[in-house]
């Protein structure tokens, strides 16, 4: 077997070298969830633009419908008997 020789600097270089990639990896994966959380934040800021819309037809149909039922109504004269004799 034979004795494999690595002198102090080499491994000092090499350490250097896995510390650089590991920060540029750091890095990486923070701008990655960065540009991700942006992506779902503007997916989410949509579906609450679309949500309001969607609530704005719900009201806008629910005040169309309850209109008639008020205007249909007949007002009751209260000088009058309810009731028939």
């Amino acid at each position: 077997m034979s004795k494999v020789l690595v002198s102090r600097t080499e491994i000092t270089g090499l350490f250097h070298e896995m510390m650089l990639q590991m920060d540029l990896l750091e890095e990486t994966m923070s701008s990655s969830l960065k540009i991700e959380r942006e992506e779902m934040e503007e997916v989410m800021k949509h579906q609450i633009n679309r949500l309001h819309l969607t609530l704005d037809e719900v009201e806008k149909v629910m005040a169309e419908h309850r209109m008639p039922k008020v205007q249909n109504q007949k007002q009751i004269n209260f000088n009058q008997n309810a009731y028939s004799v």
